[in-house]
């Protein structure tokens, strides 16, 4: 199902396997760490709380082979109600639940539950991003804080106050950058929603809190280059992507909806509500100019987006469009959209009820 590239990749590395078994290595001597190869992407389904569809999460292996509800097949019991966030990490996955208020720490290999953290009663909680560095796993909580927990005990051992409904975060640097959206405030025009804060890893405090655009929902960093997505008001302010420069200023780039980010390239989607044809852009950060890309082989409704930097891909997950409305179905399985390098796609893969967010396993 996937195109050779794939193939070719896995059979050098199946060779390299080979050789090695063949070839008794000197426990003595030491070498590099293997580079690092990616295995597939994950696809975490929010479900739908309206119609009492429960979340759940799907494996797209690069091999060809896909697998659905492996959190359920694994545990017998459902993922919980709309997952928002996750992140594979060292040995485990995170993933955080927020109308469950729950963070579920899973093994990465066997899917299996290890700890199951209840934020019901906690002061911070309604988790809604992850971000991760050395050891540490951050989430933002939709109640106006950042917790920190450790990937050693599995346990949450500092938590910040920040703005109101913080949103999606990124590690930047030596700093961790968040959204405060007031997205709950959304009555009154997302009044407070105009900052965002920068947390000093070193000292897990707010170093500072400077002004963006209206109802800012998620940071982007590939390390070298930090964007800002601001959802706007979904009226007269549209939603768009900003450039945050090294001051904290920004810098307008286009209307956006949904943002992914390699090394070299901020890929777009812009898909304002009631348009019936979504739109795909790579932006070129060096040089600062657009071009549409994917026209001819697109999805219908698209939901989320993620580069693989390692495998070199780009994933983009969409709802099914109701033939009678022309919406997005959120009754219905979605489905995954995985580009090559080239960007040709490789394979259209099924995912679950609402395919909103997609992360890697390397």
């Amino acid at each position: 199902m996937l195109k050779k590239f794939i193939y070719g990749a896995a059979c050098a590395l199946c060779a390299v396997s080979l050789a090695s078994c063949e070839d008794e290595p000197d426990d003595n001597i030491v070498g590099p760490d293997p580079a690092p190869k990616s295995v597939g992407a994950y696809i975490l389904n929010q479900g739908t709380q309206g119609y009492g569809i429960p979340g759940s999460l799907t494996f797209i292996g690069y091999n060809g082979k896909d697998q659905q509800e492996i959190f359920k097949a694994a545990n017998g019991r459902v993922l919980g109600s709309t997952p928002q966030c996750a992140v594979a990490y060292g040995s485990h996955i995170y993933i955080g639940d927020s109308q469950s208020n729950l963070i579920e720490i899973i093994d990465a290999n066997t899917y299996k539950s290890q700890k199951t953290i209840s934020l019901a009663t906690a002061d911070a909680n309604t988790p809604r991003s992850m971000a991760v560095k050395d050891g540490k796993v951050y989430i933002s909580m939709y109640t106006g804080q950042v917790c920190r927990l450790d990937t050693a005990s599995l346990a949450i051992d500092a938590t910040v106050a920040v703005g109101p409904n913080p949103d999606k975060i990124a590690v930047h640097g030596n700093y961790l950058y968040v959204p405060n959206s007031d997205g709950l405030n959304w009555m009154n025009g997302y009044v407070d929603g105009k900052s965002a804060s920068k947390i000093d890893l070193a000292t897990f405090k707010v170093e500072k809190t400077f002004e963006v655009g209206l109802n800012p929902t998620e940071f982007i960093s590939n390390g070298t280059d930090l964007f800002l997505l601001c959802m706007g008001n979904y009226g007269d302010v549209p939603s768009a992507v900003y450039a945050v420069k090294a001051d904290d200023t920004l810098e307008r780039v286009a209307e956006a909806n949904i943002v992914a980010i390699s090394k070299s390239t901020l890929y777009y989607i812009h898909a304002p509500w009631g348009d019936p044809e979504p739109k795909c852009y790579a932006y070129d950060i060096s040089s600062k100019s657009s071009t549409r890309i994917l026209a001819g082989n697109f999805v219908a409704a698209p939901e989320g987006m993620a580069y693989d930097p390692v495998a070199g891909t780009l994933v983009v997950t969409s709802d099914n469009v109701d033939p009678g409305t022309g919406f997005a179905d959120y009754s219905t399985p979605g489905y995954a959209n995985i580009y090559d390098a080239n960007l040709n796609l490789v394979t259209t893969a099924p995912a679950g009820v609402t395919p909103k967010f997609i992360f890697f396993k390397h």
